[in-house]
């Protein structure tokens, strides 16, 4: 290689677009993922000089590569439509890290789509479970279309662990799905919601994500708890859901006479001082509560603001009696 050839390649005035491509490489991704960031405008010099050369092609290609570790360095979505937008136009793009490896656009293309149809997830309130529950099903669906593929760009950008395949991304926004529609549900059939919570355990055992699992079964296991409130004695389903535990003074004598009466003795519980309530006597029992404690805080807010002012008053007429002192000695 020459001197000028050696200068062009350097500083990259006067290379083609071809040579601005292979630049890309050499510069930047050859050298490993620490210098990813730098290929994206070098792709782009090269897209530019094959758009003045008229060679589509080529300019397209280089687009999508820069699209591409433009969205693996900084997970910005705006890479990502660039990058569907320009790989419709190529059958093969090359793999990350590699000049001479290619993989098919097809599932990629498949990739992208859903991964943008997660980033509409983040857009919905996380109070909004029916919507949720609709946007993690879009996104379960589109896994779908490439179930047996392998993922390309969750290695760079994820914001969980299913990162290797559409299989498992599959089931875990079935899983997800089923949550919020559980969660959406509970407030008027507790049992509906238990039988979407199954469906949601069985999808995160499938993508073997072990802490969403263990969720499932908790939510499940205290959803289809029943119990009969120590208030109104109607019987409700869902613990912690339409029932709760309160603290109260449970002797045993109280116990014998809700075992003798046939009652049901698992609306309190004497080792731990507890007592069930349904969640309609229980926010009204909370509720008188707080207004009580808050005419209490008033009444203690005004009786120390009377002691603060006689006290200050008292500090007055010290400071007062302290000065006319300093000034007789004077």
């Amino acid at each position: 290689m020459g001197l000028m050839d050696s200068m062009k390649k350097a500083t990259g005035i006067g290379l083609s677009h071809s040579e601005h491509f292979d630049r890309a490489y050499e510069k930047a991704v050859l050298l490993g993922e620490a210098n990813y960031t730098k290929a994206v405008e070098l792709f782009e010099n090269a897209a530019k000089k094959a758009a003045e050369a008229g060679d589509r092609a080529f300019e397209a290609r280089s687009r999508a590569n820069a699209a591409l570790y433009g969205y693996i360095t900084s997970g910005d979505d705006r890479y990502l439509r660039l990058l569907r937008q320009t790989l419709g136009d190529l059958p093969q793009i090359e793999k990350i890290g590699s000049k001479s490896e290619t993989m098919d656009s097809v599932p990629l293309l498949g990739e992208i789509d859903a991964r943008l149809a997660e980033s509409e997830i983040g857009k919905i309130p996380p109070t909004e479970d029916m919507a949720l529950a609709r946007a993690h099903s879009v996104c379960s669906e589109a896994f779908k279309r490439i179930f047996n593929e392998g993922l390309v760009t969750y290695r760079y950008q994820a914001s969980d662990g299913h990162r290797e395949t559409a299989q498992a991304r599959f089931f875990y926004h079935q899983g997800c799905s089923s949550w919020h529609l559980a969660i959406a549900e509970v407030s008027t059939s507790p049992e509906t919601a238990a039988e979407h919570m199954s469906r949601a355990l069985n999808a995160f055992r499938q993508c073997s994500d072990t802490t969403w699992a263990e969720r499932a079964e908790l939510w499940r296991a205290n959803c289809r708890q029943r119990r009969t409130c120590w208030m109104c004695h109607r019987e409700f389903q869902g613990s912690t859901i339409h029932f709760r535990a309160f603290r109260a003074n449970v002797t045993p004598y109280a116990a014998n006479v809700v075992q003798t009466l046939g009652q049901d003795v698992s609306s309190i519980d004497i080792d731990s001082g507890l007592l069930v309530l349904c969640d309609l006597c229980g926010s009204t029992v909370e509720g008188v509560a707080d207004i009580l404690a808050t005419k209490r805080t008033q009444q203690l807010r005004e009786e120390v603001q009377d002691v603060l002012g006689q006290h200050e008053s008292a500090i007055v007429t010290l400071s007062n009696r302290v000065a006319a002192l300093e000034r007789a000695r004077r």
